[in-house]
């Protein structure tokens, strides 16, 4: 009789290990279920940081892209009167318009548009102003170089204002103003 008395009460204790370790294993589950769920959240926020970084790049090199083209373009001028206040060509007297406002940038008159894109939402625009001009030979000093004197001549200083935009229609916006000089 004592046998049989043995494995009744084994039978109990291994149903109680048994109702622990399911137990156990399910908050160990949730366990690893938040920090599964934790470590994708993190990864998905990296990844958002990457793609607003390429975004910022892009419309930083776009509009890199259109100052280099509004400096081929003056460096083309035969004379300077085509900078009478239409197509984004602003001469002395003219009226810089305002590079913080949508309509400089919607209104085709107040910009000239870049020929190239790069992959960039919105092809970059540029304006450029005739700023002053300073005379003689003060002027010419460095033209091309430290130290070079290219001689007399008036040199012409133009403001290139320009815009570019990151991959989609949401993205990063860059505006970058440069002076730009040039005898004529």
């Amino acid at each position: 009789m004592n046998s049989t008395a043995r494995p009744l009460v084994t039978l109990k204790s291994q149903r109680r290990q048994r109702g622990v370790v399911l137990i156990v294993s399910l908050v160990m589950l949730l366990v690893v279920t938040l920090l599964a769920v934790s470590s994708m959240q993190g990864t998905v926020l990296e990844e958002k940081m990457a793609g607003n970084t390429r975004d910022r790049n892009l419309a930083f090199q776009t509009t890199e892209s259109a100052v280099r083209e509004a400096e081929d373009y003056i460096e083309g001028v035969v004379s300077l009167g085509s900078f009478n206040g239409n197509a984004g060509l602003f001469g002395l007297t003219d009226g810089e318009p305002y590079y913080g406002s949508s309509a400089t940038w919607g209104d085709a008159t107040q910009h000239v548009i870049a020929t190239a894109s790069y992959g960039s939402y919105e092809t970059p625009q540029y304006f450029i102003k005739h700023f002053t001009t300073v005379t003689g030979t003060e002027g010419a000093m460095n033209m091309s170089g430290y130290g070079d004197n290219k001689g007399t001549g008036d040199v012409s200083i133009f403001k290139i204002t320009a815009r570019g935009t990151g991959g989609s229609a949401d993205s990063a916006e860059v505006i970058l103003r440069s002076h730009y000089g040039r005898i004529f």
